[in-house]
């Protein structure tokens, strides 16, 4: 009994172990299986989270989900990754050509003859003086004689008056003026460059007024407000009166008067005074301003730039107002001469500098193109690099300078 009863017992627990195994097979089993579900689970999240990224990347979206913004962190380094590479790429690239741009441009430079530079300066100057030679040639030239109405004689029946501004301190005046700036600029910088430039400047300025200033006097010959008495010295009016067609009276003056006073009371339009003073004074505003940046965006917001720099305007407009006073020019005489003398200052001015707007105002073009090109490329890579023109130093300081730095 005892044998069987053990028996019994024995195939029981074979029984319980078998089942036991099998649970344990089964749980094995069903854990193995759940991993292979987890892990297929997991890729396809990810993939999920991957194309998601790539869309939010697109539209420039932050991801919510831990996973997507791990990927989206590690796409940002890949691409500032690609960016400084990129970047690097092009400086070396850069270094490596810079200097091969640079070398001919260079020996081009050395390559211009001394003798060359002396011939080109020896033509300029020819060119002032013949310029010149013309305008005393023509300022001896009779004017043109036009008829006077009867019923316009009253704007010629002016009084005489000394000139307030005489001819030859204008001349001196023209002449010192923009000489001792540029001297006095050039003894604080020691810039000769410039120097040179701007001495090429006003000189072609004051030479260049005086061709279209006497051309215009003697082929307009508009008689000055005070021709009737250079006409007639004492008073007494001799003419002989005729009619034209039209009936409206004409008078042919028998002039007892000097033949240059005259010639001279022809030549009003326009004023010689007013182009001259304002050819030289204008270049000294434009050269003051550009160096002072009055009128660019580096000097923008500083009135005292701009005061100090339409002081000569002030000074050439004085002269031009004191023609009409002492009765040697009519209004329109003196403002059409203004703007002659403004606009060949300006364009001489522009030869050899560039436009006062410019936030390079003030620094002379050099007179070879070779190195203007090799100035012109330093320029652009100072740009490229991150440079803020704004932000250059005023009249050649080492310090950065702005109103808003």
């Amino acid at each position: 009994m005892r044998n069987s009863e053990n028996t019994e017992d024995t195939d029981l627990r074979s029984r319980k172990c078998g089942n036991n195994n099998k649970l344990d097979d089964g749980v094995h089993g069903d854990k193995s299986s759940w991993s292979i579900e987890a892990q297929t689970t997991r890729k396809t999240n990810i993939e999920l989270s991957e194309s998601t990224d790539s869309n939010s990347q697109v539209n420039n979206k932050m991801s919510t989900t831990p996973s997507k913004s791990v990927l989206h962190r590690s796409s940002l380094g890949e691409s500032s990754t690609e960016d400084l590479d990129n970047r690097s790429a092009n400086n070396m690239w850069r270094n490596e050509f810079k200097p091969n741009d640079e070398a001919p441009i260079e020996e081009r430079e050395e390559q211009v003859p001394a003798s060359k530079k002396r011939f080109i300066d020896i033509v300029d100057v020819i060119i002032r003086i013949v310029i010149v030679v013309v305008f005393f040639k023509l300022e001896t030239t009779p004017a043109f004689k036009r008829e006077i109405h009867a019923e316009e004689l009253w704007l010629y029946k002016n009084p005489r008056r000394p000139d307030i501004v005489r001819g030859g301190d204008l001349l001196i005046l023209v002449i010192t003026v923009p000489l001792l700036l540029t001297l006095i600029f050039y003894a604080f910088t020691k810039n000769r460059r410039d120097f040179r430039a701007a001495s090429w400047a006003w000189t072609l300025a004051v030479c260049m007024n005086g061709i279209p200033t006497s051309l215009l006097k003697i082929t307009v010959g508009r008689p000055r407000p005070d021709y009737f008495y250079r006409c007639f010295p004492d008073g007494i009016m001799l003419l002989n009166e005729t009619a034209n067609t039209l009936g409206s009276s004409l008078l042919d003056f028998n002039c007892t008067g000097i033949a240059s006073e005259i010639n001279e009371g022809r030549k009003s339009f326009p004023s010689g005074h007013s182009s001259f003073a304002f050819a030289s004074f204008g270049f000294v505003t434009y050269y003051v301003g550009a160096k002072l940046h009055a009128f660019d965006a580096r000097g923008r917001g500083q009135t005292w730039r701009l005061c100090v720099a339409i002081v000569p305007l002030i000074v050439a407009t004085l002269v031009a107002v004191s023609r009409t006073c002492d009765y040697h020019h009519h209004w329109q005489d003196v403002t059409v001469g203004a703007l002659i003398g403004l606009v060949c200052g300006y364009y001489s001015y522009r030869q050899y500098y560039p436009s006062i707007f410019s936030t390079e105002a003030g620094k002379p073009f050099s007179r070879w193109s070779r190195i203007k090109r090799r100035e012109a490329s330093e320029e652009l890579e100072d740009t490229e690099d991150g440079g803020d023109v704004l932000r250059r130093p005023l009249l050649g300081n080492s310090k950065e300078q702005s109103k808003w730095y």
